[in-house]
């Protein structure tokens, strides 16, 4: 089970339970006895600092009836190892006394810190609603007495090696994880308790949104962003049938216009990245700005006059040839 970051603010700021000091006292020894129920003789064994780690647990559990903190927080506080620590709710665990859950990372988006929450706390039934734990409060299954019997001598001796695998596992030995195919790894440990089977459905429309992006926009999107936007668009749904009834007809087509809009931005921006890669630039036109020496300037001049002055002379000789012209005519 994955706690997301906006579910663990509401948990925080969530009403406390005890709200006087002697409440909060008779809830704490409430908690530790259903943990020394739970360790029966052996807990009186425990070192002193054990169990001053154990009751500070049970204390911090008393107000909403769960702990985040970290083993190692109490393994400093009380001088022992968070070895101990994360043995002693294992027990409480595998008793079925608390539930443990996980925070979703900030670093990463694997599980972050543990979250357990007690079976006997009065909250524990609003947990389970809101999160949708699979388990049952307060009810065990008790196993019904065999009578024993005398050892029949002439019975049969049956070597222990010719018995089949599936008697020498045991529930700490082997555990059986519902892996839905065809749904990616983080998607399946996430999400898997909460849609079920229908979590494949889900998963085939993030699908036909990508292949309809990339037929759409000619573009080849990875696996690792089909997997991302997958996880963002399921996770979003989740958070939006939180507060709302949907028929799943309605959550197929909601989930696909979520990764549709989705993959669509990150087409969009690759598109954007692709352009500003090949753009040309135009070659920069090159000014040459040399100090000239005075003797070339002066001769540049000279040149210049001397043109100017023979452009005149040509123009001044065609209109004497023209007067003349005139006045031949005339006299003729």
């Amino acid at each position: 089970m994955l706690i997301f970051s906006d579910d663990f603010a509401r948990m925080q700021n969530y009403e406390s339970y005890t709200k006087t000091q002697n409440e909060q006292k008779q809830m704490k020894y409430k908690l530790l006895s259903m943990v020394e129920s739970v360790f029966g003789d052996s807990y009186a064994r425990l070192k002193p600092e054990t169990r001053n780690a154990i009751d500070m647990i049970c204390f911090l559990a008393t107000d909403k009836g769960f702990v985040y903190a970290k083993d190692t927080y109490f393994a400093e506080k009380h001088a022992i190892s968070a070895r101990t620590i994360r043995r002693i709710m294992k027990t409480l665990e595998e008793a079925g006394k608390i539930v443990k859950a996980h925070r979703s990372s900030s670093k990463h988006n694997g599980r972050g810190a543990a979250v357990y929450f007690f079976v006997n706390h009065p909250y524990f039934a609003h947990w389970t609603t809101y999160f949708g734990f699979d388990v049952q409060a307060d009810v065990q299954a008790e196993n019904t007495e065999i009578p024993c019997e005398s050892k029949d001598e002439g019975s049969k001796k049956v070597s222990t090696y010719s018995l089949p695998n599936n008697y020498i596992k045991n529930h700490f030995m082997y555990k059986k994880i519902p892996f839905i195919k065809g749904v990616p790894k983080l998607i399946n440990q996430t999400f898997k308790d909460v849609f079920k089977d229908s979590l494949k459905d889900l998963y085939v429309r993030v699908r036909v949104a990508s292949q309809k992006i990339c037929q759409s926009v000619s573009i080849t999107l990875s696996k690792k962003d089909i997997h991302s936007i997958a996880y963002e668009s399921i996770h979003a749904l989740f958070t939006y049938i939180k507060t709302r009834s949907m028929s799943f007809e309605e959550q197929c087509k909601l989930v696909y216009r979520i990764a549709l809009n989705k993959f669509n931005d990150l087409a969009q921006t690759e598109n954007k990245e692709n352009e500003e890669k090949f753009v040309v630039v135009p070659p920069r036109k090159i000014v040459r700005k040399e100090m000239l020496p005075d003797w070339f300037q002066e001769k540049q001049e000279d040149k210049n006059g001397t043109e100017s002055e023979e452009s005149v002379s040509v123009v001044s000789e065609e209109e004497e040839i023209a007067k003349m012209k005139a006045i031949l005519a005339h006299y003729a």
